[in-house]
């Protein structure tokens, strides 16, 4: 994808400020829960941010328990009427600040390193971290149809889950890949079917494509710290995790079966033919021939449609959306400003 076309839907994070003498920070929760043993004794103690409040009915969490700040929620949407496109990770960190700073507390910031290694600050830490991108079919229609495409592929130790013809996702402890329809989803959270936004999602036929990356994976890929974080680094990570948009559906070709090794052969005939293979072929079995058939084009895990619809075949092709001229980025905080 070319640069600046994925953003920062969602961020979690964290920093706190001990040592050197400084005061205690300005308190900020909503509450805290005390939990304690058997003999009376407090064992730990978990604080709640409070609900930061916004224009456009928006909200983050927003928490200090006098040297842990906390933030949490979609900082780009803060203040603004919707997120059709959202702010990059240096323009989300940015105005992370702006809020923190609007509500007395110190900046998110890198840890500091002394050349010999030794670390002076501890730095602010990435819990959670959601990078998006828009997508152009063409129609609501192709929207539908790459929805649907999409719900028919596996991906690797994943869950799947579908929401007919408007979205499907894939979950696991360290990650969430979701597409959807986003005219769709702009209905369902109250946008009028009149509003600009709305139109050019529907007309350009948008699909949205997410990653939510979740701790274990941002501590595993060394993204956990925000001074290791790029944009550039960030659309690289977009590309690889979202490999299931370049694949190529080739179960429609008649020479496929040929091209298939002997031995996978006999399993994906059944499967183009609409059987389901998980009822009469051991797991291990299946498993072994799906990683041979997905090589070429076939997902023989997911379901297979083989009723015949009057139409023709069409291929849809994904572009990545750019902003629209007359798309304002600016939230009402800068408008204040």
């Amino acid at each position: 994808m070319p640069n600046g076309s994925i953003f920062v839907d969602w961020i979690t994070i964290s920093q706190c400020h001990t040592g050197g003498g400084q005061p205690p920070l300005p308190i900020l929760l909503r509450g805290i829960t005390a939990h304690y043993d058997q003999g009376g004794n407090c064992r730990f103690e978990r604080v709640s941010p409070t609900h930061l409040r916004g224009s456009w009915d928006t909200a983050l969490l927003l928490g200090c328990d006098g040297s842990r700040v906390f933030l949490s929620g979609n900082v780009g949407r803060f203040a603004r009427a919707d997120n059709l496109f959202n702010l990059g990770w240096r323009e989300t960190i940015a105005k992370c600040n702006r809020i923190l700073h609007s509500n007395g507390l110190p900046a998110f910031s890198p840890a500091t390193v002394f050349p010999d290694g030794e670390v002076q600050s501890v730095g602010a830490r990435l819990h959670r971290l959601d990078i998006t991108g828009n997508f152009c079919t063409g129609s609501q229609g192709q929207a539908s149809a790459v929805i649907e495409w999409l719900a028919s592929q596996s991906v690797k130790r994943m869950r799947r889950g579908h929401a007919i013809n408007e979205s499907v996702w894939w979950a696991n402890t360290r990650r969430m890949l979701k597409a959807y329809v986003k005219a769709a989803e702009m209905l369902a959270h109250g946008c009028d079917k009149s509003d600009r936004g709305y139109l050019w999602a529907s007309d350009n036929g948008i699909v949205r494509v997410e990653v939510e990356m979740k701790r274990r994976l941002l501590q595993e890929i060394g993204l956990d710290q925000i001074g290791n974080v790029t944009d550039e680094k960030l659309e690289a990570l977009f590309v690889e995790q979202t490999e299931i948009l370049r694949r190529v559906d080739r179960s429609d070709e008649p020479d496929i079966l040929a091209a298939l090794p002997a031995g996978s052969r006999v399993y994906a005939a059944a499967w183009l033919a609409g059987h389901d293979l998980r009822q009469t072929v051991s797991r291990a079995t299946l498993f072994r021939h799906a990683k041979v058939c997905r090589e070429y084009g076939m997902d023989i895990l997911a379901p297979r449609n083989v009723k015949a619809f009057p139409v023709r075949v069409r291929v849809v092709e994904l572009h990545p959306a750019t902003v629209p001229d007359w798309y304002c980025l600016v939230s009402d905080l800068e408008r204040v400003a």
